[in-house]
């Protein structure tokens, strides 16, 4: 979640071991693969813009994409975005590693209405939405650190070949066995961006890790290790700021995003032009219906400047306004969750940044029936409450409870000494709390709310007319249980013991 250090001028070290890391990687990934299909490396399906079904496919480079059958019809998947490398007419002049990264695999894509029964690609089956979803499994915030500059401080390195210590591979599998019917990601799926001195990076090099911004990053950050859960039921995708145009934006616009593939403009962090809302290609929120049990209104707040006051960033109050548009729609009464990556309320906004441009925006503006907001970027899982009449000024309806998944897999807050929740251990820690601080989130004070600084993933359940939820740890154990109050806009969880 934090500003990532301006090491544009630093190209990224590569091993001398590259070509056989992309071998192994590519063979790692074709453990998904249907049987005799050597081309084939993953496949997926996810939601997306009025409902629709977009089945994924990432195959060799120079391999034609797959065929899928739908409802008994053959109809061949086309392909989205083209194994690069870049032509060196495209590159950028800024150095900025993120432009120059590889893509030796191509991205296909096959977009179905909602009214699709049954589908397989290339002989196997498809996991389709049900009409309404009752085992929701939330992740966010997955991939493992490795952020090292060529000079100066940088964050520690988490070991990525450890699954205690980056444990999204066992997250995923734990995820997968609990049989969900959706899968919503609340972003920052790449955090392998680059490890430029060689002193720190030397044990990295030995251990063969995948680094950088390019398909063999991806795959080892990402899509490998989800394999399972990518099989276990389709997906909802929000982007992460680790998505931006000036890190991992290139894969999220081939792989994962939920409108046709676009390049991203030449940007470098660190610098005036750094990805922002207005050059990130930033997306309107959608939403996803199903039926009258639900709607989730999935937005793009990647490139948002939430550290500065709405006064700061008149153009991004703008900006909001336009792209969630799809908040304002009716919604005859069903329940509605906001899925975004950077919360609406959280511990690390100081208080003279508030109200920013997303608070700015939405005060008097959230739909009645908005009872949730989930999001990530803080590697925590935490709840907030708010008391109902306590800002009828600017929530009427009173605000909505807010939970952050950000503790699927990335260097948790409490192992990073950047972070005021670092502790140097996990769970049983003082900066773990069973109620809110004294902090006040946009004006106001939070009525109830935990914060657990624990590796795990969220387990929702349907019961009855409401939701029950459950954090589990690495190997699907339950943490603490927790119960969704939609009409009092409120979670309860207990507090996990020590």
């Amino acid at each position: 979640m934090r500003l990532p250090f301006d090491d544009s001028h630093q190209p990224p070290a590569v091993p001398a071991r590259h070509a056989l890391l992309a071998a192994i990687t590519l063979l790692t990934g074709c453990a998904t693969q249907p049987a005799g299909d050597s081309s084939f490396v993953h496949r997926w399906t996810q939601m997306g813009p009025n409902g629709d079904v977009s089945l994924r496919a990432i195959v060799a480079a120079g391999a034609a994409c797959p065929m899928a059958t739908v409802d008994g019809d053959r109809r061949p998947l086309e392909p989205r975005a083209a194994a690069s490398p870049l032509a060196p007419s495209a590159l950028p002049t800024s150095g900025n590693p993120a432009f120059e990264a590889h893509f030796e695999v191509t991205a296909c894509e096959l977009v179905l209405p909602r009214s699709v029964r049954q589908a397989s690609i290339d002989g196997q089956p498809v996991a389709l939405p049900l009409a309404a979803p009752g085992r929701i499994v939330v992740v966010g915030d997955t991939g493992c650190r490795i952020q090292v500059r060529a000079k100066g401080s940088s964050p520690p390195i988490q070991d990525c070949a450890s699954q205690e210590h980056w444990p999204w591979p066992r997250i995923a599998a734990a995820a997968a066995r609990s049989e969900p019917d959706l899968v919503i990601h609340v972003g920052d799926y790449h955090y392998r961006e680059y490890c430029n001195d060689p002193e720190s990076c030397a044990s990295q090099h030995d251990l063969g890790i995948p680094v950088g911004y390019g398909w063999t990053g991806w795959d080892a950050d990402f899509f490998t290790p989800a394999a399972p859960l990518l099989k276990a039921a389709p997906w909802v995708v929000v982007r992460g700021n680790h998505e931006n145009c000036d890190r991992g934006g290139e894969g999220w616009m081939r792989f994962l995003s939920p409108l046709p593939y676009r390049a991203c403009g030449n940007q470098a962090y660190g610098t005036a032009s750094h990805s922002v809302l207005t050059n990130n290609l930033t997306a309107d929120a959608y939403r996803i219906d199903f039926g009258r049990q639900l709607t989730l209104v999935v937005a793009d707040n990647a490139g948002f400047e939430d550290y500065l006051p709405a006064s700061r960033k008149e153009q991004d109050v703008e900006l909001l306004r336009r792209s969630l548009r799809a908040l304002d729609a009716a919604t005859d009464g069903q329940p509605v969750w906001l899925l975004l990556h950077k919360p609406l309320w959280y511990e690390f906004l100081a208080a003279s940044a508030q109200p920013n441009a997303l608070q700015e925006h939405l005060r008097h503006k959230l739909p009645a029936d908005l009872q949730f907001v989930f999001a990530g970027h803080q590697h925590v899982f935490a709840t907030l409450n708010f008391a109902a009449k306590d800002d009828p000024a600017g929530y009427p309806a009173a605000r909505p409870a807010q939970l952050i998944v950000g503790n699927s897999g990335t260097q948790l807050e409490a192992f990073d000494p950047q972070s005021p929740l670092f502790e140097g251990r996990s769970g049983t820690g003082s900066k773990e709390r069973s109620h809110p601080g004294s902090q006040v989130y946009d004006g106001m004070a939070a009525s109830s709310g935990i914060l657990v600084n624990r590796y795990g993933f969220l387990l929702l359940e349907r019961a009855g007319g409401g939701w029950t939820a459950s954090l589990r740890d690495p190997d699907g154990r339950a943490i603490t249980q927790c119960r969704l109050h939609g009409e009092r806009k409120a979670v309860a969880c207990d507090f996990p013991g020590r």
